[in-house]
């Protein structure tokens, strides 16, 4: 065989796998990404200051990256905040207060075992979390979260 056969040969052997490692690391990185939409505020310096203190884990489920400014997700996706949510009006969903936080319950989305979601209020921006495990308690989440959530202020909503 000609000498220039066999290099050619070899640079295209040598292109597919450099493309092939690159799709497979591609894949091995974004994989560990959740895919969260971002809020309308979520770049917002309140936001940035609440991100920057979330905690690792939250009811033992570790933190993983999102694809989204102003998100945060633990576990499988179980557990995902987006901050810079609007605001909520008054409302006759549950509001509670959890370790000075106040959160209110989007009661129609948790009927017929839906994620419970639950949004603070009387803070802006605002921030929402989902839980979609069932198996963990959204009183806990929210506990574990709300060292984070005080970095923006309760302003004068507050739950009666």
């Amino acid at each position: 065989m000609p000498p220039s056969f066999n290099k050619r040969r070899f640079i295209t052997g040598g292109a597919v796998i450099t493309l092939l490692l690159t799709v497979v690391l591609f894949l091995v990185f974004a994989a560990g990404n959740e895919s969260v939409t971002a809020a309308p505020d979520g770049r917002s310096e309140e936001c940035a200051s609440v991100v920057s203190e979330l905690p690792r884990s939250v009811m033992g489920k570790e933190k993983r990256e999102t694809t989204a400014v102003g998100t945060a997700a633990w576990g499988d996706g179980g557990i995902v905040l987006r901050c810079g949510v609007t605001p909520l009006n008054p409302t006759i969903n549950l509001c509670m207060t959890v370790d000075g936080v106040d959160w209110v319950l989007d009661e129609a989305k948790a009927k017929n075992g839906g994620p419970r979601t639950l949004t603070t209020y009387g803070r802006h921006p605002a921030i929402e979390v989902t839980v979609k495990d069932s198996d963990l308690s959204p009183g806990g989440v929210l506990v574990d979260l709300n060292r984070a959530v005080k970095q923006i202020p309760q302003g004068d909503h507050k739950c009666l």
